[in-house]
């Protein structure tokens, strides 16, 4: 009961602080008990969390189809570390329609939630690095390549190179809304959005130098992570707050869930094999 008072006072000071904008404010904590946890997506259907344990990627000595990706409830509680086996470096997730799409490093797993096992392979050919994923209405998916120019697109399980384009570059966090792809584009440290017909590319806001990570919806604005361990609430009109800083914690801010109705931030820290949990809503 004490703790939750000294939780619920740090809520009350920060959002009445400079400008009205509200803080993150961290409510629990994990061990480390992941195995570099990479990427968080939420389940609202099963209220679930589920994470990819990235572990170490194949160039630093990482085995082939020995990762996994694991089951856990909205406060961080473990359920099962390795619930889905045999995968090779897992990094983005994404649930969609009682589907689990996990990028690997041949393409993305298409996991049945409702018959929990796996209903489909898309294998990209490439040898570089696949990173974030989404689904948009239409149920395309997209796969961000960290080191080349290009946005992959699944469409009625057919793999295409949908953008192509040096405005891209080195791209890492995705996240479909509407008719329009948003991307973390590392190159220029940018946000930057696409349309899902024409293609037309525009930048939305400019960040600091760091690598562009997740990309989450927060109402009408986005949420948007800096590896190194920073947060930040940006407009669609280019207005960037900083809303987190766990840098001299040497925590890192991955491919984090952001649960809306919950408000609440889950934050994979890779290399600390923890997940933390911070309580955001940007009206209180």
């Amino acid at each position: 009961m004490k703790n939750l008072k000294i939780i619920l006072i740090g809520l009350f000071i920060l959002a009445a602080s400079a400008d009205d904008i509200a803080q993150a404010v961290k409510v629990w904590e994990t061990e480390e008990i992941f195995k570099g946890p990479e990427s968080a997506d939420y389940d609202s259907v099963r209220g679930l969390l589920y994470v990819s344990n990235y572990t170490a990627g194949l160039k630093i000595g990482g085995p082939y189809g020995n990762h996994s990706i694991a089951k856990a409830r909205p406060n961080g509680e473990l359920i099962q570390l390795h619930w889905i086996r045999n995968l090779t470096t897992p990094t983005g997730i994404c649930v969609f329609k009682h589907k689990l799409y996990i990028v690997e490093r041949f393409g993305v797993v298409e996991y049945d939630l409702k018959g929990d096992s796996v209903s489909n392979k898309y294998y990209i050919k490439t040898s570089k690095f696949l990173n974030d994923i989404t689904v948009d209405k239409d149920m395309n998916i997209y796969v961000s390549e960290s080191d080349s120019d290009i946005i992959y697109r699944i469409k009625n399980g057919q793999v295409e190179k949908w953008i192509e384009d040096e405005a891209i570059s080195r791209t890492n966090g995705i996240l479909a809304d509407g008719n329009k792809l948003i991307m973390g584009v590392i190159s220029d440290s940018s946000i930057k959005a696409a349309d899902l017909v024409t293609k037309e590319i525009v930048e939305v806001a400019q960040l600091k130098s760091g690598i562009i990570d997740g990309i989450k919806k927060c109402g009408n604005n986005y949420l948007v992570s800096h590896f190194e361990g920073n947060l930040y609430l940006v407009s669609p009109g280019g207005k960037v707050a900083e809303l987190l800083n766990t840098r001299t914690e040497k925590i890192n801010i991955a491919d984090f869930e952001y649960i809306e109705d919950k408000g609440l931030i889950v934050i994979p820290s890779l290399s600390n094999n923890k997940l933390l949990g911070y309580h955001y809503k940007p009206n209180e």
